[in-house]
């Protein structure tokens, strides 16, 4: 993908999270706590492609991981994504040092 394509499903993904805080309150938004902490941002057009695959895998891991437990996606998806997720962060910050 390009780098705007991704920033596009980043941002996709942040109203998808926005639309389960409605949807579920408050208590899904604690688990959001890893992509808060990465402070990268679909408005943060600096960031590298990279960064912004990792939020993106980070974020979907985790609309993922509360689609399994409150509705009916498979908790295989979460994990795949979670996995992949990881291997990207570790990439990142082995690009870094």
């Amino acid at each position: 993908m390009h780098k705007d394509e991704l920033i596009q499903l980043h941002q996709l993904l942040v109203y998808m999270r926005k639309d389960l805080a409605r949807k579920f309150g408050v208590e899904v938004e604690g688990t959001f706590k890893d992509y808060d902490e990465l402070n990268i941002r679909p408005h943060h057009i600096h960031r590298t492609k990279s960064e912004h695959t990792y939020a993106i895998f980070l974020l979907s891991s985790t609309i993922g991981k509360i689609l399994s437990e409150k509705g009916n996606v498979p908790r295989s998806v979460a994990s795949r994504l979670s996995d992949t997720g990881e291997k990207l962060g570790k990439e990142i910050a082995r690009k870094k040092r």
